[in-house]
Parts: C-alpha cells; sequence; structure tokens
C-alpha cells in the first residue's frame, strides 16, 4: 500500500513541475537587434504560431519591414518566407538568436 501512494505521490508532482517551464518557443519572445546590419526581428505569439517581424534599414531606401509566420518545432523556429522555410536558432548560453544569412548567420541580442 505504501508503494503504491508513493507512485502516486511521485507521478503527482513531476506532473506539477513539468507545467512549471515557459511553452515551447517562449524564450523567442521579444525585440532582437543586431547594430552593426541595423536589423532588428521582433516575435510575437500569433495563435498557436508565432510572427516573425523583421525590419532592416538600409541607406537611401530606409525601413524594410517584412512579416512572416513562423511555428516552433525541433528546438528551432521555423519561419516561413516567400523562398521556403528558414530556421532561426537560439544560443540560450549567449541569448542570442542565430539568423541564416548569406555566407553564415547573423547573431542578434535581446533588447533589454
Amino acid at each position: 500500500m505504501r508503494h503504491r501512494a508513493r507512485t502516486v505521490l511521485t507521478i503527482a508532482v513531476v506532473a506539477a513541475l513539468s507545467g512549471c517551464g515557459k511553452p515551447a518557443g517562449e524564450q523567442l519572445l521579444g525585440k532582437w537587434v543586431n547594430e552593426k546590419n541595423k536589423e532588428t526581428i521582433e516575435i510575437t505569439k500569433n495563435g498557436d504560431g508565432f510572427l516573425f517581424k523583421d525590419t532592416l534599414v538600409r541607406p537611401f531606401i530606409g525601413a524594410m519591414v517584412n512579416k512572416f509566420p513562423a511555428t516552433y518545432e525541433k528546438g528551432t523556429l521555423q519561419v516561413g518566407t516567400g523562398m521556403g522555410t528558414m530556421n532561426v536558432g537560439y544560443d540560450r548560453d549567449r541569448d542570442v538568436l542565430l539568423v541564416p544569412a548569406m555566407g553564415g548567420s547573423v547573431e542578434l541580442t535581446r533588447v533589454k
């Protein structure tokens, strides 16, 4: 009888603790910036998914704003663009967003 009570208590504790973390992808919410490239990305919740808003400031052109739907799967934010899916990564230790770019990736830091 004690074994059964201990098992039920263990299951209850595990179930309670599993709800303590942030839902998948929520650590990416907020504004991110790369000062060198004059780029800002804002990630917001959009129903069950996310909205990825990319603002890039170019000389003589001004700000170019693009918005894309996104989902969080397998540890990456998958952003649907007109040219396919872009996988955006997150370096948790440095709190840096990793966005694919020509010739590598661009790192953006969180705006605090």
